[in-house]
């Protein structure tokens, strides 16, 4: 039988490039060697036209440095893991005809969709913040408009991008006190997975969920809605340090041999 993910391949980590996380693409490549993978597909953040600070993305010259480096660990490790050089996009809504230059621009081999940012007057929110002044101002504006705008941006998204994985899907405001998803958002959540099957894309298990909240990214029930209608589905740790490359890979089987009916 065919498991539903491989654990093997770890398709979404991060570097210091980013400006948000730690070590160098050698030590990710050395940890998922140690961890026994296969695959390591490099997700870098590429974002477009957002207004914030501290930027926690890569610029074109990081993007240079990015594929040099790539390159020279690929023939490094032949035969030992293949390493796919992928970029996670983060889509704004009012730049989608850049991200498209951008994202034929360069050589990804892999490209993952997802959103970071709330568009706030003249400036945009992390949608993943843990900070308090940040979390009091998605409190303000309501959760339930900030929510309904991230699953549209995502609708739009994977509908105009050339995207080959969907991450995080459920992780916005993850760190909001008591967040739910209300009936319109989980209509935006089926609407969204129609997406995904129409365009043949993937959907991500984001291990650091179990971090987080106990149970990966995205909730079983989202899981379990996207295997009915033929969705695949690709592991990825979304680490952002060396050691969490893998990381609760081994708890991804018992996760999905218990998703509801």
């Amino acid at each position: 039988m065919t498991p539903l993910i491989d654990i093997r391949e770890d398709g979404h980590v991060h570097t210091r490039l980013c400006n948000h996380a730690v070590g160098e693409m050698e030590e990710y490549v050395e940890q998922a060697i140690r961890r026994g993978l296969t695959r390591l597909v490099f997700l870098e953040h590429l974002e477009t036209d957002i207004r914030y600070q501290p930027n926690s993305w890569l610029s074109d010259q990081d993007f240079a440095l990015y594929f040099r480096e790539g390159e020279r660990l690929k023939q490094r490790y032949h035969g030992v893991i293949d390493i796919r050089l992928g970029a996670e996009t983060g889509f704004n809504p009012e730049a989608a005809a850049t991200i498209r230059q951008r994202l034929a621009g360069y050589p990804f081999e892999r490209v993952g969709v997802s959103c970071h940012f709330h568009r706030h007057g003249d400036v945009h929110l992390n949608l993943l913040t843990r900070r308090q002044p940040g979390l009091d101002l998605f409190a303000a504006i309501g959760a339930d408009a900030v929510i309904t705008a991230y699953f549209n941006s995502l609708i739009e998204a994977v509908a105009t991008l050339d995207g080959d994985v969907l991450c995080h899907l459920d992780a916005a405001l993850r760190h909001l006190p008591g967040i739910r998803f209300n009936d319109g958002h989980m209509r935006q959540i089926e609407e969204l997975l129609d997406g995904l099957r129409a365009k043949n894309m993937a959907l991500e298990i984001n291990s650091s969920g179990f971090d987080h909240r106990g149970v990966p990214f995205p909730a079983s029930w989202i899981v379990a809605s996207a295997l009915r209608r033929g969705i695949p589905l690709r592991a990825g740790s979304d680490a952002h340090r060396p050691f969490d490359v893998g990381r609760h890979f081994e708890r991804l089987p018992d996760f999905l041999a218990n998703l509801p009916a």
